[in-house]
């Protein structure tokens, strides 16, 4: 269950930077919202499945969630500024 749910993070933070990309200003804007919320909620939920720890791959998983993570926040600072 814990892989699936980080697999689907993941998914969604990859998709939510690729679909950054098309928006102008305005459409950036209306969903910034939702997409800091995201980044943050799989951040922290990847930190806390990496302290709980299991097993290796749940691991890789996580690392590779938070690496995504924080990826997506600092593309959204990037086309903000």
């Amino acid at each position: 269950m814990r892989v699936t749910i980080i697999i689907i993070l993941i998914l969604l933070n990859i998709a939510s930077m690729a679909e950054m990309g098309q928006y102008l200003d305005s459409g950036f804007i209306q969903l910034l919202s939702l997409r800091i919320i995201l980044a943050i909620v799989s951040f922290m939920l990847s930190i806390a499945y990496l302290l709980v720890g299991g097993s290796l791959a749940i691991r890789l998983l996580s690392i590779i969630t938070i690496l995504t993570a924080l990826s997506h926040l600092g593309f959204m600072l990037y086309i903000n500024l």
